[in-house]
């Protein structure tokens, strides 16, 4: 053993030993609690409901060993009213409370805010917490988020959000705008978030501004991300039509499991993005359900399953939608979805042509400009009911794209690259596709370039075959105290 790991576990287990727990029941309680808190303290919070209780939890905790705010039995602890936790500092973690009932927050007041002012929270987490119904009204016209996700390298795990109903996103991850900052410039420190194994219950909002996950804003929508959305469950949001909206570079979305929902996975800004080994579900009854929808350049979307939207005969709902831009656009508009990188996507019973390319806005009264170098290859289009459709719709004419090895069984298409096949040949096995894809070494491999950025390289398989295994359930997220 060499000695910087021999120190290493020694300084380890000397904060183990010296590991005090406090137990508090009011705020003077828990302040001077942190007070006396280093790294590797717990401070306990006293099962009980309270209310009008603002909790800023700050301090440093260290590698491995955080300072721990927890409720003193998981979902025993719950806040109402104006209650509200804000985080700075490092090496936090907060664990097992639940907001719940009435709120009172102030507009743009936030439920928990990795930073006090502008004071940020890096590497701290929290997990094993819930946020249900606590919510404005949407009349009321204020603005809240269930988690504001500031600073960099930060933990969203294992948490339960449910019945927002006023604006805002449920999970924002904001970018820090120094002094001067100049909108749409790349200059915002890349924040590294990971969030994971969470649930994402009912959320309704009329308007635009009800996504459960935003990942950025027009404003900062150059800033490099490096934000890991993986292994989430998002149910019946509605009327929305962005479940998770992207608004900035280098961000991955994997295996999420959406069910219910009247929006879809939107990469509304930014690029360098990846889509993968998503399951969609749209059936729900509302004719509402979206897919996949890209937009800006060099983005990338692959091995995805997509099955029974329902609103895919609206333009930007379909199960795969590749956008056009906006001419003269500004920041917050469109713009096009060049050198996409749309492979091995499986769509199934869905209503509408499967893939459309240049979609556009016409509401802002611009010229569109089309999408172009879009590579569409490997992809399986299946419809065992409804009308003959055709599996790839092209509303812009002047859009470029090469299609190869892509298959399907209903409707005509007269676009090479896209092989007809009997419904036969289409190999179901409890209930999904698991035929093989055919194999285009220039992607898979193009695929891997563009990952390596993110120290990540896939077998042919993890790109070409969707793994029904991975797909999430209820059961494998949101807190362990309640069950979904």
């Amino acid at each position: 053993m060499n000695r910087s790991l021999s120190l290493i576990i020694f300084l380890l287990l000397f904060f183990q030993v010296k590991a005090t727990e406090f137990v508090v029941g009011n705020l003077n309680e828990f302040e001077k609690a942190l007070s006396n808190s280093k790294a590797g303290d717990v401070i306990i919070w006293k099962d009980g409901n309270y209310v009008d209780v603002k909790i800023n939890f700050a301090g440093n905790g260290a590698v491995g060993i955080p300072i721990v705010l927890k409720a003193q039995t998981a979902g025993k602890v719950s806040f109402s009213g104006s209650s509200k936790i804000q985080l700075s500092g490092s090496y936090l973690q907060i664990e097992g409370f639940v907001f719940k009932g009435d709120c009172t927050l102030e507009d743009k007041e936030h439920v928990i805010s990795f930073a006090i002012g502008n004071k940020e929270a890096h590497h701290s987490k929290i997990s094993n917490c819930a946020i249900i119904n606590y919510t404005h009204a949407e009349s009321t016209l204020k603005t809240n988020y269930y988690v504001n996700l500031v600073g960099t390298h930060n933990q969203v795990e294992q948490c339960h959000f449910e019945g927002k109903t006023n604006k805002g996103p449920t999970l924002v991850i904001e970018y820090k705008q120094e002094k001067g900052y100049v909108p749409g410039s790349d200059v915002a420190p890349s924040s590294y978030h990971n969030i994971h194994h969470n649930y994402f219950g009912f959320r309704t909002f009329s308007e635009n501004g009800g996504e459960q996950i935003r990942v950025g804003t027009s404003t900062t929508s150059f800033s490099h991300g490096f934000n890991m959305i993986e292994y989430n469950y998002f149910e019946d949001e509605r009327i929305e039509t962005e479940v998770v909206s992207n608004k900035s570079w280098d961000n991955i979305y994997r295996f999420n499991t959406f069910i219910e929902n009247d929006g879809g996975m939107v990469i509304r800004h930014g690029q360098k993005c990846f889509v993968y080994g998503n399951f969609i579900n749209g059936k729900a009854g509302r004719n509402e359900s979206a897919g996949l929808r890209v937009i800006n350049p060099n983005n990338t979307i692959f091995n995805n399953y997509v099955e029974n939207l329902e609103g895919g005969d609206k333009d930007m709902k379909s199960p795969i939608t590749i956008m056009s831009g906006l001419e003269g656009a500004v920041l917050n508009e469109y713009y096009p979805a060049d050198n996409a990188i749309v492979a091995y996507n499986t769509v199934i019973n869905s209503v509408g042509a499967a893939i459309k390319i240049g979609v556009g806005n016409k509401s802002k009264g611009k010229p569109l400009v089309a999408p172009k170098n879009v590579l569409l290859v490997g992809n399986v289009v299946l419809n065992t009911s409804g009308e003959n459709i055709s599996p790839l719709v092209i509303e812009e004419p002047k859009s470029t794209y090469v299609l190869s090895k892509n298959i399907y069984n209903n409707g005509e298409t007269s676009e090479k690259g896209f092989s007809k096949i009997r419904i036969k040949e289409g190999v179901l096995k409890d209930g999904f596709y698991l035929g093989s894809h055919q194999k285009d070494i220039f992607v898979i491999n193009a695929i891997n370039q563009r990952l390596s950025l993110h120290q990540i390289k896939l077998s042919e398989k993890d790109i070409m075959q969707f793994d029904v295994t991975k797909i999430v359930s209820k059961k494998d997220v949101g807190v362990s105290w309640l069950k979904n």
